[in-house]
């Protein structure tokens, strides 16, 4: 596997999206989203991230938000996880859902095959996630090749 090159990223109020109810319910909330390409920008690799006030909002937050789409076999991540596949315009993906304390993230990869990447990255993305909400610096980091 190449290097993963930036292709986009942006954080906003959690308003309007992931199936929001309302801006009142969605306040404190955030969304933020990352894409980077993986070997010469057709394989990319995502990361979304939503924060909740608390770890039984999180949870709830989690199964909205991987639904009841088809399940993967794959290792737990974080607090608690859920890996399928879902498709949408055409496109088939696998993804990996998981909450970590007050946070819900989901890492899938498009335009490719999914492992190793998949794994990897969630791995990495829990572990980046519970070391911010433990008020140290994100240090964790994917394999070398």
């Amino acid at each position: 596997m190449g290097g993963l090159e930036a292709v986009s990223a942006y954080v906003n109020t959690a308003d309007g999206h992931l199936d929001c109810p309302s801006v009142q319910e969605c306040k404190g909330k955030w969304f933020g989203s990352a894409k980077y390409a993986l070997s010469g920008a057709t394989h990319y690799a995502n990361f979304e991230i939503t924060t909740y006030s608390s770890a039984q909002d999180a949870r709830d937050g989690m199964k909205r938000e991987a639904g009841s789409n088809p399940a993967l076999s794959k290792p737990t991540f974080g607090n608690e996880s859920r890996a399928y596949t879902m498709s949408g315009g055409g496109l088939q993906g696998e993804y990996v859902t998981m909450r970590v304390g007050t946070v819900v993230a989901t890492t899938f990869v498009e335009g490719g095959a999914s492992e190793p990447m998949l794994t990897q990255g969630a791995r990495m993305f829990a572990e980046r996630i519970t070391q911010i909400e433990a008020g140290h610096k994100a240090t964790a980091t994917l394999p070398q090749y």
